[in-house]
């Protein structure tokens, strides 16, 4: 009975020592075994599945996987083809009576971004006055028209930014495409825009009712 006393007080004593790491006792620091290069990982004989060896070629560590698929990098750096989603989703075939379900954050990029790369590019620019009253050939910078609107708002909502952020006018494409031909030379090349969004357009006829359209639609190159 006095024995058991000393034995535990030893164990203790034991638990405190090993669990004790100083500035000095790298050597006592447990590690994976190495390999020089993954010729010498592949090169081991009988390895078990699960086994795993740091390789100081390329300083990562490789599993086994058994012998269908050797030894592999392993690695846990959970790339977007790796990330399940939460709950499987269509996000590009709403038409059609069964979609398939996108399941990894890859695939829902994959599939979002055709859709949002086209519809975020395009956008009209605010509305502008154009003087139909005589005819003539005549030039309106789309571009300035755009900033000068966009640029200083009339009401904002709370909260906010000030202005709309704004694009460089070399960072657009620019269009028209309607104009009323009744008034507007519509034919090939009577109407041209330049990279800085200087529309000139000729008037042909006056409106009958005071009222005709032309639609301009910018893209971001």
């Amino acid at each position: 009975m006095k024995k058991l006393p000393i034995i535990a007080l030893f164990i203790i004593l034991s638990a405190n020592l090993f669990a004790q790491i100083g500035p000095n006792d790298a050597n006592a620091l447990m590690g994976l075994p190495t390999a020089t290069d993954l010729t010498e990982i592949n090169a081991i004989l009988n390895p078990q599945v699960g086994s795993v060896v740091f390789n100081l070629a390329d300083e990562e560590i490789y599993r086994y996987t058994g012998i269908t698929n050797g030894w592999q990098l392993s690695t846990d750096d959970q790339n977007s083809s790796e990330v399940p989603l939460a709950s499987n989703i269509d996000v590009n075939e709403g038409a059609i009576g069964s979609p398939t379900l996108e399941t990894t954050v890859e695939e829902v990029i994959q599939a979002i971004a055709p859709i949002t790369s086209k519809a975020a590019r395009v956008f009209y620019p605010p509305s502008i006055e154009i003087d139909a009253s005589v005819n003539g050939t005549f030039s309106v910078d789309l571009y300035a028209m755009y900033t000068a609107q966009f640029g200083i708002p009339t009401a904002v909502s709370t909260g906010a930014p000030a202005t709309v952020p704004l694009y460089a006018a070399t960072d657009l494409y620019y269009y028209v495409t309607f104009a009323d031909s009744s008034v507007f030379d519509t034919a090939p090349g009577a109407m041209t825009i330049t990279a800085a969004g200087v529309l000139t357009y000729t008037v042909i006829g006056q409106p009958a009712d005071f009222n005709t359209l032309i639609n301009v639609v910018f893209v971001v190159r």
